[in-house]
């Protein structure tokens, strides 16, 4: 599928925050630190969509982008905790 329009819509941290629209959803889910939010990015082939670091724990909420006013990608923050060596 080719991707027209990709927009950020909402970080959502608490269920009444979710978007409205009744649109299928796309869920990244991973540890800490590897990737969810760079793979999405590239996906839509879009730098700093997704906010990105090389830090853990830069997504705290979850994150809707909606792709051709037809589904969202869902970003969610990571589980476990990845340590960042000193």
């Amino acid at each position: 599928m080719k991707i027209v329009s990709a927009d950020f819509v909402v970080s959502a941290h608490q269920p009444a925050d979710f978007p409205r629209a009744k649109l299928p959803q796309i869920a990244f889910v991973g540890r800490s630190n590897v990737g969810k939010s760079s793979v999405i990015n590239c996906l839509l082939q879009r730098k700093g969509l997704a906010k990105t670091s090389s830090s853990p724990g830069k997504t705290r909420g979850i994150n809707f982008y909606r792709i051709n006013n037809r589904y969202f990608f869902v970003d969610l923050p990571g589980y476990g905790f990845a340590k960042v060596s000193q």
